[in-house]
């Protein structure tokens, strides 16, 4: 894969692995590794390029892998650094996004989120795109800056509200996030296992990006985790 052979050209060698099948449906490695980052290619329909990372989990049904209603260890740090990499290396005519939590794996012991390039086999193979991500894997696994960890809840799927916090904000790095159309399944059990599993101290809510009963749900469960939280625009 392109991702991989610049990984190589980095000396990356002895951490990264090539995959023989998709990443959403692999078991945890047997490995000493703290943290899993999936280098993958990523497909819309709308074939709009961009360059993106997304922790894994099913609020719902398991569609493509792992286990519904269950979310996997998030990398908060990780996610953030990736994306305000991205951020500061821009690569013509590619998109700079976070995606919400979807797909698998859910059940890895360790912090697992997925760093793509999207949006159709034509962006996969663009040399610039390639070294970048190599280049980000490389700055995240160097990177020792500590931040305040969230989760998020509301919004569309490409998540704008919660990409400007996770870019520009020094302090806050962002997990897990639900999106709107996750609504019907934010209740208390899924809510504060998105907290436990971005080691979250704070909650951002979109606020006129999610339904006003999914948004009383959330912010029950947070009250009776003591979890503080915000609206994005607070931020």
């Amino acid at each position: 894969m392109n991702i991989f052979e610049h990984c190589s050209e980095l000396g990356l060698d002895d951490i990264c692995i090539k995959l023989e099948k998709e990443a959403m449906f692999l078991d945890e490695p047997d490995s000493k590794a703290d943290v899993f980052i999936a280098a993958s290619s990523h497909y819309s329909s709308t074939g709009k390029p961009a360059l993106v990372t997304h922790p894994t989990g099913n609020w719902g049904k398991a569609e493509l892998g792992g286990e519904e209603r269950t979310l996997s260890m998030s990398y908060p740090a990780g996610q953030k650094k990736g994306l305000q990499f991205f951020a500061q290396n821009p690569v013509e005519i590619f998109e700079v996004t976070m995606e919400v939590s979807h797909h698998g794996p859910t059940n890895w012991e360790k912090p697992l989120f997925f760093i793509e390039i999207g949006s159709s086999e034509r962006e996969w193979k663009i040399k610039e795109a390639g070294e970048l991500v190599a280049s980000a894997i490389s700055e995240i696994i160097d990177d020792s800056d500590e931040y305040d960890s969230a989760v998020a809840f509301g919004g569309t799927h490409y998540c704008p509200s919660f990409n400007r916090i996770q870019i520009e904000n020094p302090n806050i790095a962002i997990g897990h996030i639900a999106p709107r159309y996750a609504s019907e399944f934010l209740d208390e059990k899924i809510v504060l296992e998105a907290v436990k599993k971005s080691s979250a101290e704070l909650a951002i809510i979109d606020w006129k990006g999610l339904k006003s009963e999914a948004r009383g749900k959330v912010i029950s469960a947070l009250a009776e985790a003591g979890i503080e939280w915000k609206k994005s625009s607070e931020l």
